[in-house]
């Protein structure tokens, strides 16, 4: 409503221009119109309207479907540093209690949806621009689970040794570059 409102306004003003030049003689004006100049002046307008009014909107919406991969990315991310939190504890502990066990195989589970979903809603808005990177990303997802939840995890007393800590963080470095690799190539799409 707003823009036909300033559309009017801005003819009123023409208008009124117009008449304001035509009753003043200073400037000499033709009584013919120049077809070329007439179709330019057209096309300049058209131009005028059609870039900030459609083209903006279209980049806003693309900001916003990034905006959406990235806050979902960003979930997966903090699902990974939640299982590398469990497992320093549980370290520090010399022992995996039944608590953090459910907490460890519940966060895999959260990560394997979240994950799946970042991989739709990539696959939805930018085709198959990023199929190596979310690859790579779901090897070592489940790399990781193997690390975290292999041998004999959910036995009682299990302990996390020195070295197997050592092989966690360090492919959950790994996880966590891939991860901030992939949010930057989001937003250069």
């Amino acid at each position: 409503m707003i823009r036909y409102l300033i559309a009017l306004v801005l003819v009123a003003v023409g208008v009124a221009v117009g008449i304001a030049i035509r009753h003043y003689n200073f400037i000499p004006l033709e009584d013919k119109i120049n077809i070329v100049d007439l179709a330019t002046l057209l096309v300049t307008v058209f131009l005028a309207i059609y870039i900030p009014a459609f083209l903006d909107k279209q980049m806003q919406n693309s900001r916003y479907e990034k905006d959406v991969i990235i806050r979902k990315i960003e979930a997966l991310q903090s699902s990974f540093k939640e299982v590398n939190k469990l497992v320093t504890e549980c370290v520090q502990k010399s022992a995996v209690s039944q608590t953090n066990c459910h907490l460890i195989i519940n966060s895999f589970t959260s990560i394997s949806n979240e994950l799946e979903s970042v991989i739709t809603l990539v696959e939805h808005c930018h085709a198959k621009k990023l199929d190596t990177e979310l690859t790579e990303l779901k090897t070592f997802r489940r790399d990781y689970k193997n690390l975290v939840t292999g041998g004999k995890f959910q036995q009682r007393n299990f302990k996390y040794t020195a070295l197997t800590k050592k092989d966690e963080e360090i492919m959950y470095n790994k996880i966590d570059k891939a991860i901030c690799m992939l949010i930057f190539k989001v937003n250069r799409l």
